[in-house]
């Protein structure tokens, strides 16, 4: 059974206590100074992050504060800037939602220390350079894709140097020669200084210069005047690489490249093997691909010309001679029995209607022949004798009236079995 003491919370009621907590008076009033990591500034709000001074950024603690606009005040903060030390005072709120402390600044006051100072230095500098034209990115030179040899300007016994050397061994093989500097401190700008004046009488491919991180302190020899001029006028390509995130260093701006660590600046001396690699691979199926194009552009230009050589050929034309005459007989025979059978039918289309033609003149001309001998038939003596009838002749004539004949003239009667004669009474 759990006792009282361990009983489990939820996470709304541990959020009720922790405000709670926090809106006790002892937090209602409280003054903090530290260094300005962030602003932001405008609307309602305002917001900026506090963290101790001179300590790196990305791993000490981080204030979130706030001033609101309502009651029409400004607190000054338009003459804040990142980097400087200010003192707030103002009350701390805890807000369930996110989990997150916030102190709300009544007042805020800035503190008037070297690194303000640093910071108007910093930007003297940078308006020389501007005026010098060395902050023109179109001057910047590029690194040259394979370098032979390089010169390395960081600390002998830091990371940084271990570092760089493992990222330059993974890649295209080059030379390098260490040139040890003092990466922080007092006299790190005039050892920095030295060294690229020594490497730069030397015919190195590129320069890299860099240390592993650290406080703006740590930091401020690569804001200092003299390092800058030697890296912008520096004959050889310039890679720094400071190591920091929050702020945009001097020799950052006048340098020829620049990355965040030691290993992303080695990082540009040179492909990876890796990419190497790759790249030959790509380069051989470019080739290949192109081979293979440039030997179906040759075949089908040989087949050309072959088709070509055979059109002139002069067996080539005989025998597209002969054929072509084979062409014309077998069209001249395809009319010419075009043209017989048309005939053909045509004899037999004449042929028909003369047939039928004649088959009517035939027996039109039966049916006139026919109407002829029955009309003869109709007028022969013969058929009228055999119907009783006799024809009398007189002297060889047909006697055709009784008035022809006279008393004791002599006749010839003519019957169908024969003749007699007759003497008229």
């Amino acid at each position: 059974m759990i006792s009282q003491e361990n009983k489990a919370l939820t996470v709304g009621e541990l959020s009720n206590i922790l405000k709670a907590c926090f809106e006790n008076p002892a937090f209602s009033d409280l003054t903090v100074y530290g260094e300005v990591y962030s602003l932001r500034t405008g609307g309602k709000f305002s917001y900026l992050d506090l963290g101790d001074q001179g300590k790196n950024q990305t791993s000490s603690p981080v204030l979130r504060c706030a001033f609101s606009s309502f009651y029409g005040q400004d607190y000054g903060l338009n003459d804040v800037k990142v980097g400087d030390v200010i003192q707030i005072r103002g009350s701390l709120s805890y807000y369930p939602h996110g989990s997150s402390i916030t102190l709300w600044g009544k007042e805020l006051t800035i503190l008037k220390n070297q690194l303000g100072t640093n910071l108007l230095k910093k930007q003297k500098t940078l308006e020389k350079l501007e005026k010098l034209g060395y902050l023109n990115e179109d001057r910047k030179r590029k690194i040259p894709v394979y370098c032979k040899t390089v010169a390395i300007l960081t600390a002998k016994d830091g990371a940084a140097y271990q570092d760089i050397l493992k990222t330059l061994h993974d890649r295209f093989p080059c030379s390098s020669v260490l040139y040890p500097i003092t990466v922080q401190g007092a006299s790190a700008a005039g050892s920095i200084v030295k060294a690229i004046e020594k490497a730069n009488l030397m015919p190195f491919d590129a320069l890299i210069l860099g240390r592993g991180g650290g406080s703006k302190t740590d930091l401020s020899c690569f804001d200092d005047e003299k390092v800058a001029l030697a890296i912008a006028t520096c004959k050889i390509p310039v890679i720094t690489c400071i190591g920091h995130t929050i702020d945009t260093a001097i020799a950052d701006r006048v340098s020829d490249a620049k990355a965040i660590t030691p290993t992303e600046g080695a990082s540009l001396i040179n492909p990876s093997l890796e990419d190497i690699n790759e790249r030959r691979k790509e380069l051989s199926e470019s080739l290949a691909s192109l081979y293979s194009s440039k030997l179906q552009d040759k075949a089908l230009a040989l087949d050309s010309y072959r088709n070509r050589l055979e059109a002139f050929c002069p067996l080539k034309r005989l025998e597209s001679e002969k054929k072509r005459i084979t062409d014309y007989q077998n069209r001249l025979l395809s009319l010419f029995t075009m043209s017989l059978n048309k005939e053909k039918t045509a004899i037999i289309s004449l042929t028909s209607l003369l047939n039928n033609a004649l088959t009517t003149i035939v027996n039109h001309k039966k049916a006139s022949y026919n109407e002829y001998v029955a009309r003869l038939n109709a007028f022969d003596p013969s058929v009228l004798m055999n119907k009783g009838y006799a024809v009398i002749l007189k002297d060889g004539k047909k006697v055709k009236s009784a008035m022809e004949l006279n008393s004791n003239m002599k006749v010839e009667i003519t019957f169908p079995d024969g003749r007699k004669e007759a003497i008229i009474k």
